[in-house]
């Protein structure tokens, strides 16, 4: 089993493609009725055979658990994101895990950029 797509709810869908599109750098694949009857456009990642599906949110309390976007160099994605325009909500910090920033979309979805490290 391996995880193919990952909804994301909006109140606006332009603003959330622009989002992914100019401040991530990826692309939209496609449109197609996937969930439930209901259109989304489908952005394609940087991880083979694995998809983003944004969809216009049904309810005002619908909102996803972050996204873990995984990464070699957390800095430099952090800076370059900034750069893009991303506000974070804190500078790169280290966890158990590894160091990781914490930032969201303007549809208030959050997303965490980890750059795994293991400490042993």
């Amino acid at each position: 089993m391996n995880i193919k797509y990952i909804p994301i709810y909006t109140d606006d869908v332009e603003k959330q493609l622009l989002f992914f599109t100019e401040k991530l750098g990826l692309e939209i694949y496609g449109c197609k009725n996937i969930l439930f009857g209901q259109e989304c456009t489908i952005i394609k990642t940087r991880n083979p055979g694995v998809f983003i599906l944004v969809l216009k949110q049904a309810q005002s309390n619908t909102k996803t658990p972050p996204i873990i976007l995984n990464t070699d160099d957390c800095l430099n994605d952090y800076h370059s994101l900034k750069t893009a325009g991303i506000d974070f909500y804190n500078e790169p910090e280290y966890s158990p895990i590894g160091l990781g920033a914490e930032f969201s979309d303007p549809s208030g979805n959050r997303y965490l950029l980890i750059e795994e490290r293991i400490y042993s």
